[in-house]
């Protein structure tokens, strides 16, 4: 490794915001700006761009917490910067979650003894299932100064951890309490992390 990395990493531990892998052990240190799309307040909040070092323990699909604020970030990609055919440091992009829902799955039915209506049985697959909940980013709703508070119940978009395993049907229920279905997953956008399509459920 040259020794250019090394002192890259030096720089970041001088300088930088210790994060942590949840799920993983030990921290490390990343140095972040917003988005250079300041004039979206919607990116400016939730994006961010990092530097890593060039050994670094994230992957895609991670989700890292800041060890100060607490703010929990989904790493969406990992670029090696390299020189001299060698990497110096990695650039990435990381992904605010503005959700911790739970992922739960349809397990056959159940009949009210009384009204004999039948309702769906659900098993809990993922908890804390840290995640970006948010209006489709492409379809330019984003372009204007809406707030997330604003989000309705309708079609929404979910940026979640491959690993976390959600799937087609599946119900998504944010710590708020709302009830999601899962409609179809776009699995090749980001590696390691799925892009879900939510409509409201109703099961």
């Amino acid at each position: 490794m040259s020794d250019l990395g090394d002192d890259i990493k030096d720089t970041l531990e001088d300088i930088g915001t210790v994060v942590s892998v949840i799920g993983g052990s030990g921290s490390e240190y990343l140095d972040f700006e917003p988005n250079a799309q300041v004039t979206k307040p919607f990116i400016r909040e939730f994006f961010l761009d990092a530097m890593v070092s060039y050994d670094t323990a994230m992957e895609t699909g991670d989700v890292i917490e800041f060890d100060v604020t607490g703010d929990r970030f989904i790493v969406m990609n990992k670029t090696p910067m390299l020189l001299e055919n060698e990497r110096i440091y990695h650039d990435t992009v990381l992904y605010k979650c503005n959700v911790s829902g739970e992922i739960l799955r349809p397990s056959g039915e159940t009949r009210d003894s009384q009204t004999m209506l039948k309702s769906a049985v659900f098993v809990s697959i993922k908890s804390d299932a840290y995640s970006l909940l948010t209006e489709p980013l492409f379809s330019g709703y984003l372009d204007t100064e809406s707030e997330l508070a604003n989000i309705g119940i309708d079609r929404q978009e979910l940026y979640i951890p491959s690993s976390f395993g959600i799937q087609v049907l599946d119900r998504f229920e944010p710590s708020s309490g709302e009830y999601y279905l899962v409609e179809s997953i776009r699995t090749r956008r980001f590696p390691g992390v799925d892009v879900v399509v939510l409509g409201e459920d109703t099961r």
